[in-house]
């Protein structure tokens, strides 16, 4: 497992944080750091970056809450740019990463094992690396070899520093030459921040909290169009972590050529609870698959929710979904009693004993 790994709490940083073991003032400081995601998006957007090379192909390097930026910007660079990009989440690298593959490791903490045994295979094959850390291991490694280095803000819990890491990845992809990611990031400011105060400024009476309700109790399972695949996954992490359940997720049209046998045979299934996030603007054939979907399961007495993105293009309708999800995590620990996921933030011992 990961030593400090980025999908773990991190004690070394949280004590800089936190600086007390008070739930509730815990659990308010996690809300608002979360809430920031797009305050946290414009402060990267905003720094100062670094010189990088052009490259042809692009191999991000990373595991939980820290290759999530990854998977959110390789998708939408997939629609806009002809440089391949893959988001590694193991610990070896691909074959086809060589000398004219640009690196980004990206670990909130600078500890995480995968992520340092990638970058050591990285600098083993002579690529170009980026690293992107508040610290750590990573950080003195990237120094020692003369590597650029991003650093980021420290204190936070990597799960809610997703703005920042977000906000240096699509600068990087900019200056990268894969794509004006930077650019159509720091467009879609503005309703990121009209939609995060839409779903937190209501003392909880708000969808969130009604998603959170909905969800209490249940095994959640989140489907979602290919073109929302990183908002799914990213709900599916943050229900694990925020609110300390299992929780799964799939994509659609996949979800009808398999798993919508179990749901309609598997008497287990009335355990479970479907989210589906899907798009209007979406094709028609996924728009009837997704219709025939949330049909097929309420004709036997499963409802699911469903939540339609909306923005300009798939990646507003990503951030926005993903906004949402993180604040139904928070609700939903809320409503299980947990102080919003905060517990291991506030106690010393952290997640060490899984690193």
């Amino acid at each position: 497992m990961s030593d400090g790994a980025d999908n773990a709490d991190d004690s070394s940083e949280i004590s800089e944080h936190s600086g007390t073991t008070d739930h509730s003032a815990c659990a308010e400081e996690m809300f608002s750091d979360h809430a920031d995601m797009p305050e946290q998006i414009e402060a990267a957007l905003t720094s100062e970056m670094i010189s990088v090379p052009k490259k042809p192909k692009v191999c991000i390097c990373g595991v939980g809450a820290s290759a999530m930026a990854g998977e959110i910007m390789s998708d939408f660079a997939d629609a806009y740019s002809d440089v391949p990009i893959s988001v590694v989440k193991g610990v070896e690298l691909p074959k086809w990463v060589d000398t004219d593959t640009g690196v980004i490791a990206i670990s909130y903490a600078g500890n995480t094992s995968e992520t340092l045994t990638l970058y050591d295979q990285a600098v083993a094959r002579g690529c170009d690396i980026v690293c992107i850390t508040s610290g750590g291991a990573l950080a003195e490694r990237a120094i020692e070899n003369g590597h650029p280095l991003i650093r980021m803000p420290s204190g936070l819990l990597p799960r809610a520093a997703l703005g920042y890491m977000l906000g240096y990845t699509a600068s990087l992809f900019e200056e990268m030459g894969v794509c004006e990611s930077r650019t159509e990031l720091g467009s879609l400011l503005p309703s990121l921040k009209e939609f995060r105060d839409s779903i937190v400024n209501h003392g909880g009476n708000n969808e969130a909290m009604d998603i959170a309700k909905i969800l209490c109790g249940k095994i959640p399972v989140i489907y979602s169009l290919v073109s929302l695949r990183s908002a799914a996954i990213r709900w599916k992490m943050q229900i694990n972590e925020n609110s300390r359940m299992i929780a799964f997720h799939g994509t659609i049209p996949e979800f009808n050529h398999n798993e919508i046998v179990g749901w309609m045979e598997d008497q287990a299934s009335d355990e479970f609870i479907p989210i589906i996030l899907c798009d209007d603007d979406s094709v028609d054939v996924l728009k009837y698959m997704t219709e025939t979907l949330s049909g097929t399961l309420q004709s036997t007495g499963i409802r699911p929710y469903e939540f339609k993105a909306k923005g300009s293009n798939d990646l507003e309708k990503n951030l926005v979904a993903i906004l949402l999800g993180d604040i139904v995590s928070i609700y939903l620990a809320r409503l299980n009693g947990i102080h919003n996921g905060i517990p291991l933030k506030c106690d010393n011992g952290g997640q060490r004993e899984f690193s």
